[in-house]
């Protein structure tokens, strides 16, 4: 049975997750609040301005914020914009400094890998040493290179994009693709889960 929160603000909600046995949402703006059992809320963390979409993933024991930045303008091969289509441009991770109720930013994850899918986030250490990086499901890329299966890298030191395709230590873990990407292996053909 769904129970309404009276306290919610109206402001719209980029993401939920459960940390430490609290559920948590997180505004498009960044304010983080967690919901108590009597059904108020408790601040978390003030605003991040920033990015387009933020998305919660509990990491190693620490809650983080992903923060997407997004362009509008799209080039197709011709030169001409692509009208409707967004371009992944950066991401921006943060941790929770629960006691200073705010979000500090993280430049080095580590041998930690965040993963971006359909509708999930979810961190893995890295087998290989190449963490330090956001795998995310790059709708663009996958359109403009129907051989690729549309997943990005962004190195956070790096301060780019790269196709999953230059990395075969991670190019191994995605066939077949696992369901979190968004796609299905049907007689050894991609097809794009709608």
């Amino acid at each position: 049975q769904w129970t309404i929160i009276p306290d919610m603000p109206s402001m719209p909600y980029d993401d939920v997750c459960v940390f430490n046995g609290r559920p948590i949402a997180v505004d498009n703006n960044g304010q983080t609040v967690a919901v108590r059992p009597d059904l108020c809320l408790d601040l978390v963390a003030e605003a991040v301005f920033g990015g387009d979409k933020k998305f919660l993933v509990e990491s190693d024991g620490e809650l983080l914020l992903v923060d997407k930045y997004l362009s509008n303008c799209i080039l197709n091969a011709d030169g001409v914009n692509e009208i409707g289509m967004e371009r992944v441009v950066r991401f921006d991770v943060f941790r929770l400094d629960e006691k200073e109720k705010k979000w500090v930013e993280v430049r080095n994850l580590g041998d930690r890998v965040l993963f971006l899918g359909e509708d999930c986030v979810f961190s893995a250490a890295s087998c290989n040493g190449n963490g330090n990086c956001v795998i995310f499901m790059d709708d663009v890329y996958r359109n403009c290179h129907s051989t690729e299966l549309g997943i990005s890298v962004f190195h956070l030191d790096q301060r780019r994009i790269s196709p999953l395709s230059d990395f075969t230590c991670y190019s191994k873990l995605f066939w077949p693709p696992p369901e979190w990407v968004g796609l299905h292996v049907d007689n050894n053909r991609v097809l794009i889960l709608d």
